[in-house]
């Protein structure tokens, strides 16, 4: 399971990095902390209208029954930003999650990178040189 760390609506539209910190909690080991940039489609057209250099990663964060699901990591500068959804809800700013297929294909060729795509048998996504994380907690569910 993840704990999400909410931001109000008020602190997404001010300038300035925002930080969401994903923290695995599921299994018997410490959680590991990783924190990340906010991006949304929104800033990603914005760096695809100016021309930015990025890459996309792709992370495995659930396998269920078989079943991965990703979340979307843009590098820009060195910097990793996580996709998150354009509204927040009830439960605060969560990252969004992509099914194999249509979702992660759809939105690779959408707002991707414009590498391959390349499938390992670990369900491990590699898009060019950048090779995905397993983020997956013990028992395969987030």
């Amino acid at each position: 399971m993840y704990s999400v760390f909410t931001i109000d609506t008020e602190s997404l539209s001010a300038d300035g990095p925002h930080v969401l910190e994903v923290v695995p909690s599921g299994g018997r080991h410490m959680p590991i902390k990783r924190k990340y940039q906010l991006i949304t489609i929104k800033g990603v057209k914005a760096l695809m209208s100016d021309g930015s250099r990025f890459q996309c990663r792709y992370d495995l964060v659930e396998l269920n029954n078989g079943k991965p699901r990703y979340q979307c990591i843009y590098l820009v500068d060195g910097r990793e930003s996580i996709l998150i959804s354009d509204r927040v809800s009830e439960q605060g700013i969560e990252a969004r999650l992509f099914n194999v297929w249509p979702g992660l294909f759809k939105h690779h060729f959408e707002f991707g990178d414009g590498t391959d795509l390349a499938f390992g048998s670990d369900f491990i996504i590699t898009t060019g040189e950048l090779r995905g994380h397993n983020e997956v907690p013990r028992g395969g569910k987030r």
